[in-house]
């Protein structure tokens, strides 16, 4: 898999995620705090699907 399509991997599972994640944790906490706790998720799991992506490209 080439770097361009990891990174673009990463990006899309680390938006979407934190999509996700906002609207599930603004629902539990009826707050806006469950914006930040989205976007901290969504940024933690787009750096490890990027992570992820590159070691097994350096696999093969």
């Amino acid at each position: 898999m080439k770097r361009g399509s990891a990174v673009s991997v990463g990006f899309s599972v680390g938006i979407s995620m934190s999509v996700l994640f906002s609207v599930i944790f603004c629902k539990v906490l009826e707050s806006r705090a469950g914006i930040g706790v989205g976007i901290c998720f969504g940024i933690a799991l787009g750096v490890l699907t990027f992570v992820m992506f590159r070691a097994y490209r350096k696999k093969k």
